[in-house]
């Protein structure tokens, strides 16, 4: 893998180096709590390129910024500072594992995130890089102990790079009832994620000078893109069928389907207590129970286990640490409002579920959003990977209270707040668990979706708050150094 850094590394001042480089250690990575909102404004809005250059290429990306900020053995800085390095077993050294040059994964990596529209509040590459962190931390959690080589770990991670890369900032919805020419091409079917799967498809197929087939060369710009190929044919024809499924995977029509076959897979485990996890390894998850989790679809066996942690993570924002579940609710919010604006100036009545700016009530729709969605998906991953009973869930719940004691302001209702702080100090997600599992089997196929079933489906139901959301453009990372200064210049305060 070498020492190499992108030129954008390059491009960082000394004192935002040292801070991002704390930021896209393994170990920060894999965390729950991880802030990619601060990571987007420390690193000069390219964090789909860093945390995919530090999660891809470690342990190679985070030596190589090591050896730049002067981090020697004994973790000493070229200032004297002490940074602690980190030893830990990582996933999987895809770099090595696959022959890829490190300049070859971040041209990659550059050219999917220059497809994602800056414009859009939400599907940006802020999102994209939030889903990979998200994902990777759930297999950090214990996710990974599903796949069964690191070529099926390479694939999904890849998809979650890729899983809404040319997103218009318009739904589904606005595709199939503007009459767009993707509605027309993909025949109304998962419009969008066809056009993510299939761009990102094409990209893949891209090296060193090929056209791109608009009349510009691959190579001119970015250079090799093909991070496939030193892959042995039947490797890129697995990668392919993984990558591509999962971003299919991510349609939000399909989620109560998932969840249904996913609760199957996971109650027919063999002679299983509350986990899956193997008797004798707790690191490796039983043959025969994993055996379960594969599907033969388009001729070849897809690992359902990890589309639906894939799913996961691309719906998980409810569930992040505050203040991040709040901004990433004004962001999705936003869209949808410029969507709804839009479908007002072409006469798209009425105005597609949640894109009404004067008919919105957040927390209802938060509540409602995470009781029937986001907990049930998380309750369920509990039982695949242990540590989220005491990783996420409590998150969740507090996050829901938060919503709820909003709801009874909102109606004039009292707030005990010395009870709302006793609350959030002890959770008891087991009573949570435990009343998720005995609750209704939710089946719902994709043709009886309605009402207020179909209001939930939407990616995000959320709504904007009085108080002003910080956004992209001005909102601070922590840390300590000058944050509006972008030059070499820049001190610590």
């Amino acid at each position: 893998g070498g020492l190499f850094v992108p030129r954008e590394w390059n491009e960082l001042s000394l004192a935002r180096k040292k801070y991002v480089y704390e930021r896209l250690t393994y170990e920060r990575l894999s965390r729950w709590d991880y802030d990619v909102l601060d990571l987007a404004v420390a690193c000069g809005d390219v964090p789909l390129l860093f945390v995919g250059w530090a999660i891809l290429g470690a342990p190679h990306a985070q030596n190589a910024m090591a050896r730049s900020l002067g981090v020697g053995p004994d973790g000493e800085l070229h200032d004297g500072r002490q940074h602690k390095l980190q030893h830990r077993q990582y996933l999987c050294d895809f770099i090595t594992e696959f022959h890829i040059p490190l300049p070859t994964l971040c041209n990659f990596l550059r050219a999917i995130e220059s497809d994602h529209l800056p414009a859009n509040p939400y599907h940006n590459s802020t999102h994209a890089a939030d889903a990979l962190q998200t994902l990777f931390s759930l297999l950090c959690l214990g996710g990974s102990s599903y796949a069964s080589s690191p070529l099926e770990l390479f694939g999904i991670l890849c998809a979650a790079v890729c899983h809404d890369m040319g997103h218009p900032g318009r739904n589904n919805s606005f595709q199939v009832r503007s009459k767009s020419d993707l509605s027309v091409i993909y025949n109304d079917v998962s419009v969008l994620e066809n056009m993510h799967a299939a761009r990102a498809t094409r990209l893949l197929s891209l090296a060193g000078d090929e056209d791109d087939g608009g009349g510009n060369s691959a190579g001119s710009e970015t250079g090799d893109l093909d991070i496939l190929a030193r892959m042995q044919p039947t490797q890129k024809d697995a990668f392919r069928s993984l990558f591509r499924r999962a971003i299919l995977n991510t349609d939000m029509t399909l989620h109560f389907a998932q969840v249904a076959q996913m609760k199957a897979r996971v109650s027919s485990g063999i002679g299983r207590g509350s986990h899956p996890l193997d008797d004798d390894d707790d690191d490796l998850v039983d043959g025969r129970y994993l055996e379960k989790f594969y599907q033969t679809m388009d001729g070849r066996s897809i690992n359902m286990a990890l589309l639906f942690f894939l799913h996961a993570a691309d719906v998980s924002n409810p569930a992040k640490a505050g203040p991040l579940f709040t901004e990433w609710c004004e962001r999705s919010l936003r869209e949808l409002f410029e969507q709804g604006d839009e479908e007002r100036r072409r006469y798209l009545l009425p105005l597609s579920p949640m894109c009404d700016r004067d008919n919105i009530n957040k927390n209802d729709s938060q509540i409602g959003y995470i009781k029937f969605i986001v907990r049930p998906t998380f309750v369920l991953l509990s039982d695949m990977i242990p540590n989220v009973v005491t990783e996420i869930l409590p998150v969740l719940e507090r996050n829901l209270r938060y919503w709820e004691n909003r709801k009874k302001v909102e109606l004039g209702l009292p707030v005990d707040e010395e009870e709302e702080e006793a609350e959030e100090q002890e959770t008891d997600v087991e009573e949570v668990v435990e009343a998720e599992k005995v609750g209704p089997n939710i089946v719902v196929d994709d043709a009886t979706l309605s009402g207020d079933e179909s209001l939930l489906m939407e990616e995000h139901v959320l709504k904007k708050p009085k108080e002003k959301s910080r956004t992209e453009e001005t909102r601070k990372p922590k840390g300590d150094y000058d944050r509006n200064n972008n030059n070499n210049n820049n001190k610590h305060e």
